[in-house]
């Protein structure tokens, strides 16, 4: 049991030193937050598989304080400040739906 809990420990240490969305209060429904963990989780395996190496960077990586925020100021919204406009939201929009498209017309 301890032996299990200390490598599920390691597994979000590592995740939350990759990926800082798991270390921030959360912005979504409980829906897409019980989506997330496991889909960075792939994006890590996926990672590994086509870079060995970079597993270098997490070799120590324990989560000392499971379940709980790290104790450092959170950094948000680094490119932008305050919420969006309801003009970048829509042109947001624009481009989403154009990518999708084009990736949509690919896969056929």
């Amino acid at each position: 049991h301890a032996s299990a809990r200390n490598v599920v420990e390691r597994i979000f240490g590592i995740l939350k030193n990759r990926f800082g969305i798991l270390t921030r209060p959360p912005h979504f429904s409980l829906a897409t937050q019980a989506r997330i963990p496991p889909a960075l989780a792939a994006v890590h395996n996926f990672i590994l598989e086509h870079d060995e190496e970079d597993l270098q960077n997490f070799e120590d990586v324990v989560d000392e304080n499971p379940g709980m925020l790290p104790n450092r100021e959170l950094e948000f919204g680094g490119l932008s400040e305050g919420p969006a406009r309801a003009r970048e939201k829509t042109e947001a929009t624009h481009k989403r739906n154009e990518i999708a498209q084009a990736m949509w017309v690919d896969y056929q």
